[in-house]
């Protein structure tokens, strides 16, 4: 049986400017994302080791592949705007939100994520136009993520 619509999902339009919207507001919490209904998703602040391995993949990323490799950047996605730890682009536009997504996406885990939000935020990611999606696992595994599924090595050779 199905249940009725009570509150229908946000378009990507809609998102984007709720998400505009909000992002100067006074007393909200310093970091949030927004889920498919532009609800506020409050994220807790990340922990001095993960901002070490987000800084290190930054410079990393940008030194391999040219172009710049950014931080907590806001992308429009099918389920709300997500904000990967690290994104990367040759070139950048100035859309806030990212749309599409940025060529590579990055979330470095922290113990509070869920297999079942980094699964969807992979999915997202991907059908929102990243080519690869990147995961470090708190264990350092690193596992790669393109539309055919995980892959054994980068496309982009890092």
């Amino acid at each position: 049986m199905n249940a009725p619509m009570v509150y229908p999902r946000l378009s990507g339009a809609e998102l984007a400017a709720r998400w505009r919207e909000l992002l100067d507001q006074p007393g909200l919490p310093r970091m949030f994302e927004l889920d498919e209904y532009g609800e506020l998703i409050e994220m807790n602040p990340p922990a001095k080791p993960h901002q070490r391995i987000v800084y290190a993949l930054q410079v990393q990323i940008a030194a391999k592949l040219g172009g710049e490799a950014l931080p907590g950047i806001g992308v429009l996605t099918s389920i709300g705007v997500r904000i990967p730890d690290v994104v990367w682009q040759p070139s950048w536009s100035n859309d806030d939100p990212s749309s599409p997504a940025p060529q590579i996406c990055v979330e470095v885990l922290s113990p509070d994520n869920t297999r079942r939000e980094i699964s969807e935020k992979t999915a997202a990611y991907l059908a929102a136009g990243a080519r690869e999606v990147i995961i470090v696992e708190t264990s350092g595994r690193i596992r790669f993520f393109g539309s055919e599924g995980e892959r054994s090595i980068s496309t982009f050779g890092l």
